[in-house]
């Protein structure tokens, strides 16, 4: 209908299936589906991965009963701990130790925080391994 193409967010979907309808123009869904693919994007360790695109704009309908009657209930995405656990672990112990500007500077309008050499260097030794990019190691990054 006018060029545009149509896709539905439902519960149970795969997630190829689910960014085949994030990429249409319009995509409908819930809110509870929406924030679920959002936590569940923010926890990928690859960008293909990804079932949402850029987030421009939303038309939201009752949105009273969203950010009023809803906003009480959180979304959480929780199950049986795996061996990743042990790993933000270790970050949340190492995270700490870093100083701002020495191993890590941070970019306030950008929104983002950079890893200096010297940092990497200081995770490198706190997790007793020669290079975190390595293949082996690879998966870290993300924690840090």
């Amino acid at each position: 209908f006018l060029g545009l193409s149509v896709g539905a967010i439902l519960s149970g979907m795969s997630p190829a299936e689910r960014r085949q309808a994030y990429n249409a123009d319009i995509t409908y869904g819930t809110n509870n589906e929406f924030g679920f693919d959002y936590l569940r994007d923010n926890m990928t360790h690859s960008l293909d991965d990804l079932v949402q695109r850029g987030h421009n704009f939303a038309v939201v309908d009752e949105v009273d009963s969203i950010l009023i009657d809803e906003a009480r209930t959180p979304l959480i995405i929780s199950g049986p701990a795996d061996a990743s656990s042990k790993w933000y672990a270790e970050f949340a112990r190492i995270a700490p130790l870093l100083k701002k500007d020495v191993h890590y500077e941070v970019d306030i309008k950008k929104r983002t925080i950079g890893v200096h050499e010297a940092g990497v260097e200081f995770v490198e030794d706190q997790l007793g391994i020669d290079n975190l990019y390595e293949a082996a190691n690879s998966p870290l990054v993300s924690y840090l």
